[in-house]
């Protein structure tokens, strides 16, 4: 039996190299610095180094040892975990222009960082942080507005 870090940080390796590969054939826009595939390759390199974490991860803890039989039954913790994930993805795609950024994001980021067990208050004050700091990269620093939806009356 091989170890599934092992498994899936070669996996991330691979996916996040061919994405961020990709991202550099992306044509380059005149008068910039940088071009549209400066974002996915940031994403790419950033699953990279995370893919890269998972197998030395897998690799230091080796093959794990044959379950016993008397284990009790695994818990569908990180299937609802994978679908609340797809779902949240959807509902940003769809989302996104009606309701906007800000009023997708935070829900969206809150919801998903307590499925993962983190304590109401720290993903609250998360959740809040995160929407703001991409936000303000994507304003600020990439010049790249972010859709306002039904918070249109109050954007700055």
């Amino acid at each position: 039996m091989i170890n599934k870090d092992i498994v899936t940080g070669a996996l991330l390796i691979g996916f996040g190299g061919w994405f961020a590969w990709e991202a550099q054939s992306f044509p380059t826009m005149g008068g910039m610095t940088y071009g549209p595939g400066l974002f996915p390759t940031i994403a790419g390199l950033g699953l990279v180094l995370c893919g890269t974490l998972i197998l030395i991860t897998g690799l230091v803890q080796g093959v794990p040892a044959a379950a016993a039989p008397e284990e009790e039954p695994r818990s569908n913790w990180p299937l609802i975990n994978a679908l609340a994930v797809i779902g949240c993805v959807v509902f940003f795609a769809f989302g996104l222009d009606i309701l906007g950024f800000h009023l997708v994001a935070f829900p969206l980021l809150l919801v998903l960082l307590l499925l993962f067990r983190i304590v109401w208050w720290k993903a609250l004050i998360l959740a809040g942080f995160v929407t703001m700091l991409v936000h303000l990269i994507f304003y600020s620093f990439l010049h790249v507005p972010l859709p306002w939806g039904l918070l249109e009356p109050i954007a700055w």
